[in-house]
């Protein structure tokens, strides 16, 4: 029984011994996967170590396009949090004097660029893809007051808004479809609106006060480029309906219908429809003259009557 249970333990042991590099192996292959943060993981990647102990884990795919994300290397274990992450929205990035930089995005190679402020650079290739058409639209620059300058440009990804400050080089906020807006923590209001439509528009407000929010739209789609989404219709403006008025409307009058008699109708004489509505004084002055002509010869005849009787 004894022999039975040593034999087992020096086989487990060997088991353990043959095991061991196959662990070591797994988990240096699963290096890369910290950057999954950063999506590089999602596309074959390569590592390369860049000096000043720093690992990239580069890509290149027909989907995503060039990406370079970089980690720092301590104590002989990368940490999981990268230091830098740059691809086709974001292409370069400024920290500590090291600028860290993707170029020939357009080409079949498109390089990993380091370059310090003392005037070393290192040029590092990314893995070979197809050639591509560079969709960025030209930058458009805008002064947000405040000290902050905004730089707008759209892609086959989506519009993107760049802001840095108006003395330095590296921008410290990228805007995007995926994160439209600064968080309120910010201090400052900046966001994209409408950032899937066709016409994304920028909006930013850095002073308070009634300072009023300003307004810009991004660039258009260079041509012979489509974006790689589908277009979301725009919200459309909410316009308030008016109010119901409060104050009770005024009657209006009727119409007068009764015709009020002038002249000799007034006086009980029967005269036609026209006669009524005639305002020429010479009909008047010839029916009052008709009238007592008749009077008069109705008097006289009277008057010869009684005198013959008597």
């Amino acid at each position: 029984m004894r022999t039975a249970l040593r034999t087992s333990i020096v086989t487990a042991a060997l088991a353990g011994a043959l095991l061991a590099p196959a662990a070591g192996a797994a988990f240096a292959a699963s290096a890369p996967h910290a950057a999954g943060s950063t999506k590089a993981a999602a596309s074959p990647v390569e590592k390369i170590d860049i000096g000043d102990n720093l690992i990239a884990f580069v890509s290149n795919t027909a989907k995503e396009g060039p990406r370079a994300v970089i980690h720092i290397v301590e104590d002989g274990a990368t940490r999981p949090k990268p230091l830098v992450s740059l691809d086709r929205s974001h292409t370069k990035e400024k920290i500590q004097g090291t600028l860290f930089a993707l170029t020939h995005l357009e080409s079949a190679t498109p390089l990993l660029v380091v370059a310090k402020d003392g005037g070393t650079e290192k040029s590092f290739p990314l893995p070979k893809g197809r050639p591509g058409v560079d969709c960025r639209s030209g930058l458009k620059q805008v002064d947000m007051g405040a000290g902050v300058i905004a730089e707008l440009r759209v892609a086959e990804y989506g519009p993107v808004a760049s802001l840095r400050s108006a003395s330095g080089d590296a921008p410290w906020a990228t805007l995007s479809r995926k994160e439209p807006s600064l968080p309120k923590s910010a201090g400052i209001m900046a966001r994209i609106v409408n950032p899937s439509s066709a016409t994304p528009v920028f909006e930013w407000k850095t002073q308070g006060g009634s300072t009023p929010i300003g307004r810009t739209s991004f660039p258009a789609f260079p041509k012979g480029c489509k974006p790689n989404y589908e277009f979301a219709n725009d919200t459309p403006p909410v316009t308030p309906k008016p109010k119901p008025s409060t104050t009770p409307a005024k009657p209006k009058p009727a119409p007068q219908t009764v015709v009020v008699p002038k002249g000799p109708v007034a006086a009980g004489a029967e005269l036609p429809v026209e006669t009524v509505t005639d305002t020429d004084n010479s009909t008047t002055v010839a029916a009052g003259a008709g009238l007592i002509a008749v009077v008069g010869a109705l008097g006289a005849g009277l008057f010869l009557r009684r005198r013959t009787q008597g």
